[in-house]
């Protein structure tokens, strides 16, 4: 099986600034460098099992699959998604020196993210209950040189409650869960009182905005978005953050929504879209919204990309809602 180049998997996305005092040039220059050529051998047969964080647990309602061609497709959405989340996190308020957990870590995308903000004095622990995405979010930190990041082999319920973390963050947690609020409370039992609970989730409702229209993209998310629905997604997670955070107990400080043109390589959003399609159409099928023959799957990147230059149409593939808030108490 061919694998990935190293920087489709290994690099999380445009790094801040080299001028950005709290993170330094070193960590920056190490992404752009592991982001072009080479390739890794990894462990026989294996790729990332996870790189959009949404954690694998047995009561998510996380419907795609863990093939290669759906793991490749992860990675491509979380290059799109890396300096969106980013900013989330510098919103949150991460600062030099604090213990951060990444809950649903997969590959480790997040936590790394996360990493270059608390710096060497920090700590970032990724929970996740995948052993094998755990191997390859490892092997990622040791390529990177960030020793301050370490992986636990856990489900949320099953992680000790010993010392509590200045931040627990997460992206593309809730819009799998059957009771996102009991996930909420759960996250935020691990904070300190006064922690800083950090979410990034995706609002599928609204998202696809173009302008001009591209018939073809709406149509494709015409099937897309009854598709999640039907299959237990949270389709409106992303402006359900707020009232869920409260109704968890939490204080909501701030929030942002993001999203990126299609106008760069790393946000290009054919490749991703076309994955995505093809991992949903066995759902279409079966749900009886779409035909494998009515969606033509070998030809979809091809006529899209055929659209998009024909248009001129811009688009956002991606529109994004990221929360911030508070555990109560003495800090």
């Amino acid at each position: 099986m061919k694998q990935p180049a190293l920087g489709s998997w290994v690099s999380v996305g445009p790094r801040p600034q080299p001028h950005d005092r709290r993170t330094g040039p070193s960590a920056p220059a190490r992404m752009c460098n592991l982001r072009h050529g080479g390739r890794l051998q990894g462990p026989p047969g294996s790729l990332p099992m996870r790189t959009d964080d949404a954690e694998s647990a047995s009561t998510s309602n996380y419907f795609l699959g863990h093939e290669d061609r759906e793991l490749q497709r992860l990675i491509l959405q979380a290059r799109m998604y890396a300096p969106l989340t980013d900013g989330v996190l510098r919103g949150a308020g991460l600062q030099p020196g604090m213990r951060v957990l990444d809950v649903g870590c997969g590959v480790g995308d997040v936590a790394f993210l996360a990493a270059e903000q608390v710096g060497p004095t920090g700590e970032v622990v990724g929970v996740d209950r995948e052993a094998r995405a755990l191997t390859w979010a490892r092997r990622r930190a040791e390529i990177l040189g960030m020793a301050n990041v370490h992986f636990v082999e856990s489900g949320l319920e099953a992680l000790p409650l010993t010392r509590p973390f200045d931040a627990v963050v997460g992206r593309l947690v809730l819009m799998y869960q059957p009771d996102p609020v009991a996930f909420v409370r759960r996250m935020a039992e691990h904070l300190r009182p006064g922690g800083v609970l950090a979410l990034h989730e995706l609002e599928l409702a609204a998202t696809g905005l173009t302008h001009p229209e591209l018939p073809l993209f709406h149509r494709l998310w015409g099937w897309m978005l009854p598709t999640c629905e039907r299959v237990g997604i949270h389709v409106h997670m992303g402006l359900e953050l707020v009232p869920t955070l409260r109704q968890a107990g939490l204080a909501v400080e701030d929030g942002v929504v993001n999203g990126r043109l299609g106008t760069t390589p790393d946000a290009d959003p054919t490749e991703a879209l076309v994955e995505t399609v093809r991992s949903l159409v066995p759902h279409m099928e079966r749900l009886g919204v779409a035909t494998a023959a009515e969606v033509d799957i070998d030809t979809l990147a091809a006529r899209l990309t055929a659209e998009l230059r024909a248009s001129g149409s811009i688009l956002v593939p991606s529109l994004m809602v990221g929360v911030w808030g508070h555990r109560p108490g003495p800090t």
